[in-house]
């Protein structure tokens, strides 16, 4: 049964939520279908409204995440483009033929099916990964578990969405089709990824790619972050098979991340770093400072 107070709380987000998304973004379908899910949680029954409750974050980071269009980040600081290219070839240059190449235009001269099926399948898991693990812990009843790496994901990508906004950043992609000059209504593009696009006979990266408003976005990398947050997070579930998955998917999406040709080495390295950040502030600050009571509280919702 849905209390008065229950109902009056979730009319007022959901005004919130649609006026936001009206007058700032704008109300496609998948806004629609995914309120009309998240809704069906909360009103149907005590058990539904505590797993949307256990959503509340993810719908959180979706909402944030998606908001991002509606400000784009070289509006806010000078793009990254030459500069981060050059740096990438001082430190992670490759050789080839007496020409120093990035590991993206060395791998230019060197693709091949297998790698475009690692890079692909690597891709896929992005998010539904970190959701799935995520979905494990809850059903299994590791609710503790389940917090800590709900929140990991979360902080993980949020700290990344706070450094797109200092240190606004062009991909390799992006360098190859329009060298180093800006042009800010560039669309993002599939690149590599569109060879496992052609592999599996559908436009999967293409037609993602092609609603992604993020362009200058590379660094960090939370392609190469969001399988760190699964890695460390399943420390504390002590399964061993499951660390080696998870291992073995991060390494191919580092790799996926540069032979996709849309991040530098250079932006894989910052997204395990923003990860071990994130690991750090749930673990250790939230501890220390007394937050933890919070996520104690938001156990006992679930």
């Amino acid at each position: 049964m849905t209390t008065k107070k229950q109902f009056i709380s979730a009319l007022v987000v959901s005004l919130l939520y649609f006026s936001w998304m009206y007058f700032k973004i704008e109300v496609r379908l998948d806004h629609l279908i995914s309120y009309a899910f998240f809704a069906f949680l909360y009103f149907y029954n005590e058990k539904t409204r505590r797993f949307f409750y256990a959503m509340c974050p993810f719908i959180i980071y979706i909402t944030i995440y998606d908001s991002l269009r509606a400000f784009p980040n070289y509006t806010f600081n000078t793009i990254h483009i030459e500069d981060l290219y050059l740096l990438e070839k001082k430190f992670f240059g490759v050789s080839l033929n007496g020409q120093l190449l990035t590991l993206n235009e060395f791998f230019a001269h060197h693709q091949h099916k297998v790698f475009d099926l690692i890079s692909g399948i690597s891709y896929m898991t992005w998010v539904p990964m970190p959701l799935g693990f995520a979905m494990y812990l809850y059903f299994t009843g590791r609710k503790d578990l389940y917090i800590n790496m709900v929140f990991l994901f979360v902080l993980t990508n949020i700290i990344g969405f706070v450094i797109y906004y200092f240190y606004p950043a062009a991909p390799p992609w992006y360098v190859m089709t329009c060298g180093f000059e800006f042009f800010p209504d560039t669309p993002c593009i599939a690149s590599r990824l569109g060879n496992f696009d052609n592999l599996v006979g559908w436009p999967i990266f293409k037609t993602f790619y092609s609603g992604n408003a993020n362009v200058f976005a590379a660094v960090p990398s939370l392609h190469a972050a969001n399988p760190v947050t699964c890695l460390l997070a399943s420390f504390q579930l002590k399964n061993r098979i499951l660390t080696a998955v998870f291992f073995l998917v991060t390494c191919g999406m580092w790799f996926g991340a540069v032979y996709s040709n849309h991040h530098y080495l250079i932006d894989v390295l910052a997204g395990g770093m923003t990860a071990l950040t994130a690991f750090f502030v749930v673990r250790v600050l939230l501890r220390k400072t007394g937050m933890n009571k919070y996520l104690l509280r938001y156990e006992d919702l679930l």
